[in-house]
């Protein structure tokens, strides 16, 4: 199963860490334009609010309104890195490519200090193109990027797009790593547990699936898997446990119909 990459910033949609994300604050009733203010502003603030408010408007379908606040972010700040990563994604979702790789670069090209963060969501970018090879390149910029803290997600990132190559053997060192520089990238964990599964590594399929288990919330897929490790290493109670959860949780998914399916011919 392949899993949506994760962009860090961005809507969290990727992508990857954005209370009540469906409400845009009080402000953004009113158009936040520092420039008209009489008091002395900080523009950046400003523009930070607006890509803020645009990223929550897009995420609730208003996308004339999104647009509105990404632009005059820029207006503020015309080489804010983070209103140029939004705009960028905005036109990815609207099918503009050319404005949205413009955008995802500048924001590269304007980053002071630390272009990780920004490399990491350009890679989100090509892989969603399916350019894998640049987007490899993308994520290893933002992996070798000292400064930048969420080396975990490029990490994770560039194993979630290789398995769409796929390059199932640089997935798994990819996803490897990010679980050794964060245990809570859940997305990683249960991808390695399917890989171990599948090379047969049991004791370590299972670690990976009780490793996802202190960090995500049961899926149907994690249930699954969890009952085809357990059934290969005899844990009945553990099996009988899972397909209990798996049951009730997601009746109508397609692994209970996987389960239900091996009941008959085991």
């Amino acid at each position: 199963m392949i899993l949506r990459l994760i962009a860090s910033s961005i809507l969290v949609v990727f992508i990857t860490g954005c209370g009540n994300n469906n409400k845009p604050p009080e402000k953004a009733k009113e158009k936040i334009d520092a420039r008209n203010s009489p008091n002395k502003v900080d523009f950046q603030k400003a523009a930070l609010l607006n890509v803020e408010m645009g990223e929550k408007y897009l995420a609730q379908g208003q996308v004339a309104r999104a647009k509105q606040k990404f632009i005059h972010a820029l207006e503020l700040k015309p080489k804010l890195p983070e209103a140029h990563t939004s705009i960028g994604y905005f036109y990815e979702r609207v099918g503009d490519k050319v404005l949205a790789e413009e955008h995802y670069k500048l924001a590269i090209k304007y980053a002071q200090g630390s272009t990780g963060r920004f490399q990491n969501n350009y890679g989100t970018y090509l892989c969603r193109q399916k350019r894998f090879k640049e987007a490899d390149v993308a994520f290893n910029s933002a992996i070798k990027d000292k400064q930048y803290i969420k080396t975990s997600e490029a990490y994770e990132n560039a194993g979630l797009c290789a398995l769409q190559e796929p390059n199932e053997e640089k997935a798994y060192q990819y996803l490897q790593a990010a679980v050794r520089y964060d245990q809570n990238r859940h997305k990683a964990s249960l991808e390695l547990a399917r890989m171990e599964l599948v090379r047969n590594n049991l004791l370590a399929a299972k670690d990976y699936v009780e490793t996802y288990r202190r960090s995500a919330e049961h899926t149907a897929s994690s249930l699954w898997l969890s009952i085809q490790i357990n059934t290969k290493l005899g844990n009945k109670n553990e099996v009988a446990s899972s397909a209990l959860k798996l049951k009730g949780m997601f009746p109508n998914s397609s692994e209970y119909k996987a389960y239900l399916e091996s009941t008959r011919n085991g």
